[in-house]
């Protein structure tokens, strides 16, 4: 039997129901009673799909549908099942039933192909339980092991150990669940674009090449208060014009040069009174590219644009903190499948950077050749209950991924 649009279309309302919301949007974040429901509705589906499924010991839900040569490495795909608060029903579900309704689609025609592929539905990618995102993955990769669950709080109290017990999954989760990549041959995460450009260009897919990377400047730009009548304009040293300058700086570099994307998103005033020039305003500047290169370029720019404007405004400014990920590039030829793939169903498909975090960065990262093929969203909507998925496309898209999983899995 083919890919099934109606199929695709039921699983995705099934799961929205686990933390639907009277407003709109769904709420299933990970550990909850909603979370565990939609989990075990995917685990009876995935054994009725002729796969076996079970829990890892973090909460990471495996399929495994035995390949002809189950001594060989496995093909993985699927993406996370949490969301973020009243999220949408797309980003991360669509994944995992991209990943289901392929094998559903080869239990039908009884075929099995020469390596295990395996279904994952990663728990606590969005960082909403712990501040940190792809958790699940992570655990599994071996960070972790080191540390105790009582260790790891939850930003609403409590701790991981709490969230474990609660599941049912061991104390030594963190240890356990550490079992790594190395039985890995692939990993490819189907998932909707966080962003337009495939919808602008009236694409149906996207095979992304790489990950960014970001760095984050923390920064205290240091003026003098004073009175905002008697202090004239010759004589102040206003730690928010000079910010504000700083803001347009950043916004006109990037404006300036579509490698990178910048953002000036946090801002702190003091003393934040209407009588008074700002003496102190804290900023932070993020900046996001597809290679390091050009990060560390653009984060010479902006010291430069710092150096001028702390001068011409009397002003210090002050680093308090520096934050940076690498970018991750993706496996190249695991891409060249995807669109190779594309091509052969007849899908318009176009290299692109992913501007978002996800799970595939983890096994990239850790050296498991991985792709990820994007999905049109409507309006370039994420992260919200306005997300959405044009159907039609998504039922080309799974067709690429079911083609691209065969080929990697072996015909």
């Amino acid at each position: 039997m083919a890919i099934q649009y109606e199929r695709i279309k039921k699983t995705i309302a099934a799961l929205a129901a686990y933390g639907t919301l009277p407003q709109g949007g769904t709420t299933r974040l990970s550990y909850t009673a909603e979370y565990l429901a939609a989990q075990a509705f995917l685990q009876r589906e995935m054994r009725e799909s002729g796969m076996l499924a079970e829990v890892d010991p973090i909460g990471n839900l495996i399929g495994t549908y035995v390949g002809r040569e189950p001594e060989l490495t496995a093909v993985m795909s699927g993406s996370h099942l949490d969301t973020v608060p009243a999220g949408g029903n797309f980003d991360g579900a669509l994944g995992i039933v991209a990943a289901l309704e392929c094998v559903r689609s080869w239990q039908e025609e009884g075929y099995r192909p020469k390596r295990t592929v395996q279904v994952i539905a990663t728990i606590e990618e969005e960082c909403t339980a712990f501040g940190m995102a792809c958790f699940g993955v992570r655990v599994r990769g071996g960070e972790f092991k080191k540390q105790q669950p009582e260790s790891i709080m939850h930003l609403t109290g409590g701790s991981l150990a709490d969230c474990l017990q609660a599941a049912g999954l061991p104390h030594s989760a963190l240890q356990d669940a550490a079992v790594g990549f190395r039985d890995l041959a692939a990993f490819v995460e189907l998932h909707i674009e966080p962003g337009a450009d495939l919808e602008e260009r009236g694409l149906t897919c996207g095979a992304v090449t790489a990950i960014v990377g970001y760095d984050r400047l923390f920064l205290t730009l240091h003026g003098e208060a004073n009175h905002a009548g008697t202090t004239s304009m010759r004589r102040r040293r206003d730690a928010l014009a000079a910010a504000a300058e700083v803001i347009l700086g950043v916004k006109e570099l990037a404006e300036a040069d579509d490698r990178f994307v910048a953002t000036v998103g946090q801002l702190n005033v003091a003393p934040n009174a209407v009588n008074i020039v700002p003496g102190k305003v804290q900023l932070a500047i993020e900046t996001r590219a597809a290679d390091d290169m050009v990060l560390a370029e653009v984060r010479a720019k902006i010291m430069s644009l710092l150096e001028r404007t702390a001068s011409k405004s009397g002003i210090m400014i002050t680093q308090e903190n520096d934050f940076h990920v690498d970018a991750v590039p993706l496996s190249e030829s695991v891409r060249k499948v995807i669109e190779q793939s594309a091509a052969e169903c007849d899908v318009s498909c176009q290299a692109m950077p992913s501007w978002a975090g996800h799970d595939a960065q983890i096994f990239a990262a850790s050296g498991v050749p991985t792709g990820m093929i994007f999905v049109p969203s409507i309006n370039g909507v994420s992260h919200s209950k306005e997300e959405s998925s044009d159907f039609q496309a998504v039922t080309q898209a799974v067709k690429v991924l079911e083609k691209t999983l065969k080929t990697l899995a072996g015909v």
